[in-house]
């Protein structure tokens, strides 16, 4: 009656759901994590504008620093956000399928007109 790629489509949205919602809970320990490297070159690079020239190589030593874990952790975040775009995307996707399969044909074409719905972002 129901084929099994039917049944994995749906199984997948769910678990895709799933996965955004622990990602986003997830994001509290990132910022977390990333604020206070934020808060630090912020500091460093006030000294730096004032610095003399004999601590200014010290002060851009410490910046390359506190930009080394930045850098990491900020791509670790980029590369999630990123993954859970592209599950946003393909959910209203298949929603678009299933509402054009149920008969919503005018929601649908609404839906495609609006900027949000061409996943240009």
């Amino acid at each position: 009656m129901f084929s099994p790629e039917k049944h994995e489509k749906r199984e997948e949205v769910l678990k895709d759901i799933e996965t955004i919602a622990e990602f986003l809970q997830d994001t509290k320990d990132d910022v977390k994590q990333l604020k206070p490297l934020l808060e630090k070159l912020e500091e460093l690079e006030k000294e730096r504008q004032v610095a003399s020239s004999g601590l200014l190589h010290v002060n851009l030593e410490a910046q390359a620093e506190v930009l080394d874990k930045l850098l990491q952790r900020y791509e670790f975040f980029q590369n999630d956000a990123d993954v859970n775009g592209m599950r946003v995307k393909r959910i209203a996707q298949e929603w678009l399928k299933h509402a054009q399969k149920a008969g919503l044909k005018d929601l649908v074409q609404k839906k495609k007109k609006d900027l949000k719905w061409h996943f240009d972002w």
